[in-house]
């Protein structure tokens, strides 16, 4: 062992991830085949943004030169669940427990793959297997607090961060998985408290900040509607997901049906209710930013981008329902007109402010575009021809553009590769 790989070995220890980096492959040119090398340049390069691919090639490389191991191959299916292909991974944590059955870190790599695939009774079953190879094993049992609390079972799950904190009370994970728990069963102010003493410990854990941000955020009855429907939903596969937004869409439409022939007002309520169906998990997030804002202590949490989102989509949502309550109650369908559109932009643009994805950015923000000058056409339209109303002749063309595009921008919202980071 040189002295070289003895210093990354604790660079990565103090989280100085790039030096170690520079370390190794220092280390590298003098023994190039030291798979333990690589090994340890892949799970420094885990921890450094944009290298997760060059990550992935040299737990392949470590593969190829320790092919009767377990560990590398579970290196690999981790590094392929983080790269958004928990399939594959899936696939290489079964070879790697097929090589060594009692590797409970490979027992963990099947676990992250079958998390990201939403198959919850799966994923408790490797955890609880990584637990039996090692009841102490810290990673096995943060997944399984989290598996069970995305099945519902809070109290098993806050049960088993308890069980890990106790062992361990400084324990960030454990902290932040007490906090989801907590914040699922709704006691905001507990799941702040814990969010808190996780940073605390862990002022760099992602998985706390974004829960911190999320309690902030539970303060708005908005918002907290919606999480509560998240969570329901977050117990199903998603294809029963599927199944269940589909049946609900349905409902609506049979609704709407109903409403039009009692009077054309409860359509008008109807369409606004399956709008915030549909696109309300979009627009949760910048709303309840927007709510943050009035806050003089939680709008601290949010960073420059949350906040300009806040202020953006709070404008298109609440100046687009007001020019639509008043345009169809006056009536003055010029303003319907600008409501619709301003409705209909709001939800491509929630995916622009604080997307992490420059290509999914450009993308939501040329919709946002087209919807705004699709909307100033239909506006123009409606005034120069106010007999046509906003569904026929070339209103009506302009008025479906705009639905077009703010559907189509929600099925491109469910694409990973535009709204995460690339790796």
């Amino acid at each position: 062992m040189s002295a070289e790989f003895t210093r990354a070995q604790l660079l990565r220890e103090r989280g100085r991830h790039e030096e170690a980096v520079a370390t190794l492959l220092s280390h590298l040119a003098h023994h190039p085949e030291d798979p333990a090398a690589f090994i340890e340049l892949a799970i420094n390069r885990m921890d450094i943004p944009g290298q997760m691919k060059l990550a992935l090639g040299d737990a392949r490389t470590a593969t190829g030169l320790m092919p009767g191991l377990s560990f590398p191959l579970s290196l690999q299916s981790r590094i392929l669940t983080q790269l958004d292909k928990p399939k594959d991974g899936l696939a290489l944590a079964e070879s790697a427990i097929a090589l060594e059955p009692d590797c409970d870190y490979a027992w963990n790599s099947k676990c992250l793959a079958l998390i990201n695939l939403t198959r919850w009774k799966e994923a408790e079953e490797a955890a609880r297997n990584a637990l039996e190879l090692d009841p102490d094993d810290e990673m096995g049992s943060n997944l399984l607090a989290h598996v069970l609390r995305m099945q519902n079972r809070l109290d098993e799950s806050e049960e088993e961060s308890s069980r890990r904190l106790a062992r361990d009370p400084e324990n960030a994970f454990s902290f932040a998985s007490a906090g989801w728990a907590a914040l699922q069963r709704g006691d905001i102010k507990g799941a702040e408290e814990k969010f808190r003493e996780s940073l605390r410990i862990d002022p760099e854990m992602e998985y706390a900040r974004e829960g911190l941000k999320e309690s902030f955020r539970a303060r708005s009855a908005f918002f907290r509607l919606f999480l509560k429907w998240s969570f329901f939903l977050q117990k199903f596969s998603e294809s029963n997901r599927t199944l269940i937004i589909i049946s609900l869409i349905i409902g609506f439409r049979v609704l709407r049906t109903l409403a039009a022939g009692i009077h054309p007002l409860l359509v008008v309520l109807v369409v606004f209710a399956y709008y915030l169906f549909v696109f309300g998990s979009w627009l949760s997030s910048g709303l309840a930013n927007f709510f943050l804002l009035r806050d003089p202590v939680a709008r601290m949490s949010l960073d420059r981008a949350e906040k300009t989102e806040g202020l953006a989509i709070a404008a298109l949502f609440f100046g687009g329902l007001a020019a639509v309550v008043a345009g169809f109650t006056l009536p003055m369908l010029p303003l319907a007109a600008i409501g619709c559109a301003l409705l209909a932009a709001a939800i491509p643009a929630s995916m622009v402010f604080t997307n992490p994805s420059r290509k999914g950015t450009i993308i939501f923000s040329l919709v946002t575009a087209g919807i705004l000058i699709a909307g100033t056409a239909l506006t123009t339209e409606v005034i120069a021809h106010p007999e046509n109303g906003l569904m026929k002749d070339r209103a009506g063309n302009l008025f479906t553009t705009m639905i077009v595009l703010c559907a189509v921008s929600s099925w491109l919202g469910m694409v990973r590769s535009l709204r995460s980071r690339q790796a």
